[in-house]
């Protein structure tokens, strides 16, 4: 991909993928690409705080180089599972730097590096009940001091069984769990969000309804903001909502 921008220049991004099928039920991939982002017409024009410059004709794209294999293997027709193992390296991501009078300016300052591995799953366990899932952990670092990306999640969890308990009934939930997260000298908590929905199709002619809830715990779960833990989204607690659908 070749891409020309009139106020910073051009850029290519190559990407490139091998696939063997190595048996019948085992397909392997190795998967390499880059990317960019394009600086933001606010950052290359906003004056910054305390009456600093632009960040202007300074700013270059983000860049970033990622690898990844990954194998797809069917134990049999009720259970695929999958294995991704990654790796990126992202360099010049903008970031608002002060200097030696506290004036603050956006800069290609951050260059980021990491790794991982995700396992995913969908097993039909019967005719009427089945589950997906997946799980990944990663740890990402700032290449030039070794300090760990804070706020980054190293792990989650996801976790979507659905059970056809009648004909036209159903029951769906959803499992998502995100754990360890950091911020420069704080854990941040880990959080579980469950959702459930029970569905009833063709309850007459073309109609469906539905009744479900949203954090059916109401877990008390937050976001990090950028400075500390009394400025943190918080997500929605409880909800419930009920759905009318009309096929035709």
């Amino acid at each position: 991909r070749y891409d020309n921008y009139s106020d910073f220049g051009d850029t290519i991004n190559p990407r490139a993928a091998l696939v063997w099928q190595a048996h019948r039920d085992l397909t392997t991939k190795l998967l390499y690409g880059t990317a960019f982002r394009a600086p933001s017409f606010s950052e290359l024009k906003q004056t910054m705080e305390h009456n600093g410059p632009p960040g202007g004709p300074r700013l270059k794209p983000e860049t970033i180089q990622t690898l990844e294999l990954a194998f797809d293997y069917r134990f049999n027709s009720r259970l695929r599972t999958g294995l991704n193992l990654f790796g990126y390296d992202a360099d010049g991501l903008i970031e608002r730097v002060p200097d030696a009078n506290n004036n603050v300016y956006l800069r290609n300052a951050l260059d980021l590096q990491g790794h991982g591995i995700e396992l995913e799953a969908e097993w039909k366990i019967t005719d009427t009940l089945k589950i997906r899932g997946n799980f990944s952990y990663q740890h990402s670092e700032d290449k030039n001091t070794g300090i760990r990306t804070p706020d980054v999640p190293g792990r989650k969890l996801y976790l979507n069984p659905h059970w056809t308990f009648w004909p036209d009934w159903s029951i769906d939930a959803q499992l998502f769990w995100i754990g360890d997260r950091t911020r420069p000298g704080q854990e941040l908590d880990d959080y579980t969000v469950v959702n459930l929905t029970l569905r009833r199709k063709n309850i007459a002619r073309h109609w469906d309804v539905a009744l479900g809830a949203r954090n059916l715990f109401d877990e008390d779960a937050y976001d990090p903001s950028a400075l500390s833990r009394y400025t943190d989204y918080p997500l929605p607690g409880r909800s419930i909502f009920a759905e009318i659908r009309y096929n035709f």
